[in-house]
């Protein structure tokens, strides 16, 4: 696919898949609206989640790529969270991108939290890093 045609499937598709994160009840929910409201933008969102997240199991590829390319605002909390937790901190820069560093900072938070290491801050990480930060308040 040429990248003005993922541009434009980004840009038509976005609020949509932004609502979508913010109403999924679990990572599979969110995967399952994806394919139903996002059909063309989903395929691509598997192929990209795949390259992206390869330790993710594959049904949460479109899930984690999603996450982590239309919620800038949750990456921001992850970044800010894993620049306070991780040791040492890998700190990163609070920009609600999601890439390499960030995903290497989600690694290092879930071999911390003996949670699956993928990369992918889903529900269950994310949980387990809110957790964390009750504690030290």
């Amino acid at each position: 696919m040429d990248p003005f045609t993922i541009l434009t499937l980004a840009l038509r598709y976005g609020p949509i898949v932004k609502g979508l994160i913010d109403e999924a009840t679990s990572n599979q929910d969110l995967t399952s609206k994806l394919k139903a409201s996002a059909a063309p933008l989903a395929s691509l969102l598997e192929g990209i989640g795949a390259q992206f997240f390869p330790k993710v199991a594959p049904e949460l590829h479109i899930a984690a790529v999603a996450m982590a390319s239309f919620d800038p605002s949750v990456t921001k909390w992850l970044q800010r969270s894993l620049n306070q937790l991780v040791t040492p901190s890998p700190n990163l820069v609070v920009d609600g991108q999601y890439g390499p560093r960030t995903r290497a900072a989600v690694e290092a938070i879930q071999t911390q939290l003996s949670l699956k290491i993928d990369g992918f801050a889903g529900q269950l990480t994310q949980a387990a890093i809110a957790a964390m930060l009750a504690r030290l308040q």
